[in-house]
């Protein structure tokens, strides 16, 4: 099921994501189908006394309470940061069908007590303490929206990521306990045989799950601490940070890949971000991480000093070459946009230290010549691979004796001209800059399938 690469770790090899990957959808789907199995499994009992008409409503409402369940039962597994899940799927494409499924279960919600009130035999009545279950039922929906509205417009709300993480984190947690107790409440499909047995199984995993994301695993996690050794400039505004483990070596990583780092110091709030490993699994004394100064947090890392720790948690993500490229000898084309360029980096070090003569080329755009990172490295790995390729587009310097202004299909069409286009592909930078670039790129004949892209919207 894995596949060596000459790098520390192993990773699933393409076929072997694809055959997990389905395994695992089916599995999903299957949760989904006992579940509404439940609504219709009932749906011949007491329902079918209300009519064909009301009974088909109450039903239809009761397979979409019991679907949004299921889906915030999901949401957990999805964001929890599950490195099993992380090595099939990717996490950037977890938390994507996190949101999606967010979204999913909040309509799923919505249209539940629609279809289910829908007959007038199934009216709530006056306020009272009998509905208390409906009434839990409400404050679900309530807060369903309300995670995901400030998930979608949390930078329009002005939130700031740290609050909302942990008000959110507080909110699903409730919610699930929320689902449980209104499911046991509101009707008698779930009280007993293996509807009761399923839902329970279900809380247990769940609340086993949470305890170990975020009990043991944070625990364990700080007993292997890393040491800020060196702070220095790699450009303008940018620092690379190097770290040293504490203890034991560090963890066997693939180039490109990324991890979350918590610091202790007096300079930066005690808050958790996530950054690639700009650095190369062939040097195993430390990790580099490669940070421009872009925001609140951010402008501080300057002020990092030798001696603050940190917590590092990773490996994570698919955004390599050894995880998609099986040929020794694949050609690769990278586009990066400004900071972006921190994974290829990672994998164009880790390539000049093992002496790789696949070809490789390079398009790097960034707004002025003072913008580009380690050009004097860069400049040594071009001379140590033969077969590297770097052209550097710039926005907003006039005078630049290269390419100027935006990546667009007619640059990259020129830039490329000579790169086979069944080449894999990789994309990072400002999302806006990644979506043109991957239309671009189809549009000049590369395969979708081939072009990878990673995006930091945690």
């Amino acid at each position: 099921m894995t596949r060596r690469t000459g790098f520390e770790g192993t990773l699933l090899s393409p076929a072997a994501r694809r055959i997990m990957g389905t395994i695992l959808l089916v599995l999903a789907a299957g949760l989904l189908v006992g579940a509404s199995a439940i609504a219709l499994r009932a749906h011949s009992g007491e329902v079918a006394e209300l009519g064909p008409t009301a009974a088909l409503f109450v039903t239809t409402g009761k397979i979409f309470g019991l679907l949004a369940g299921t889906l915030v039962f999901l949401q957990f597994a999805l964001s929890a940061k599950l490195k099993t899940l992380d090595r099939v799927f990717g996490l950037h494409r977890l938390l994507f069908a996190h949101r999606f499924l967010g979204i999913s279960a909040a309509v799923c919600a919505s249209l539940h007590p629609l279809f289910v009130f829908a007959p007038k035999a199934r009216e709530i009545g006056a306020l009272r303490f009998a509905i208390l279950p409906e009434l839990m039922g409400a404050a679900l929906l309530i807060a369903l929206w309300i995670a995901v509205c400030t998930g979608l417009w949390r930078e329009f709300l002005h939130l700031r990521y740290q609050v909302w993480y942990r008000f959110h984190r507080l909110g699903m947690f409730s919610a699930v306990v929320l689902v449980t107790l209104h499911v046991l409440n509101v009707t008698d499909d779930i009280a007993g045989g293996w509807p009761l047995h399923a839902l329970v199984a279900a809380f247990g995993l769940y609340a086993a799950l949470f305890v170990w994301a975020k009990g043991i695993k944070p625990r364990l996690l700080r007993r292997r601490m890393y040491a800020v050794t060196k702070v220095t400039p790699a450009g303008k505004d940018t620092y690379a940070v190097e770290l040293s483990p504490k203890g034991d070596g560090i963890f066997s990583y693939v180039p490109g890949q990324f991890a979350f780092l918590t610091f202790h110091s007096e300079a930066l709030p005690l808050e958790r971000h996530p950054w690639t490993i700009s650095s190369t699994p062939t040097r195993p004394e430390s990790l580099i991480f490669t940070i421009k100064c872009s925001g609140d947090f951010t402008d501080s890392i300057g002020k990092l000093k030798p001696g603050d720790t940190a917590v590092v948690d990773g490996p994570y993500g698919l955004f390599s070459y050894a995880a998609h490229v099986r040929d020794p000898k694949g050609e690769l084309v990278m586009v990066a946009g400004g900071v972006g360029v921190t994974p290829m980096l990672s994998m164009l070090r880790y390539m000049a230290d093992r002496g790789e003569m696949r070809k490789v080329t390079l398009v790097w755009s960034n707004k002025t010549e003072a913008d580009i990172l380690c050009r004097e490295e860069l400049e040594a790995i071009e001379a140590k691979l033969p077969n590297l390729a770097i052209h550097h587009v710039l926005t907003r310097q006039k005078d630049f004796q290269g390419p100027t202004g935006r990546l667009d299909r007619t640059m990259l069409k020129e830039l490329l001209s000579g790169c086979s286009r069944t080449s894999a592909v990789f994309v990072c930078g400002p999302p806006p800059m990644m979506d043109a670039v991957w239309k671009a790129l189809k549009g000049i004949g590369f395969r979708g399938r081939r072009i990878h892209t990673e995006r930091f919207s945690i």
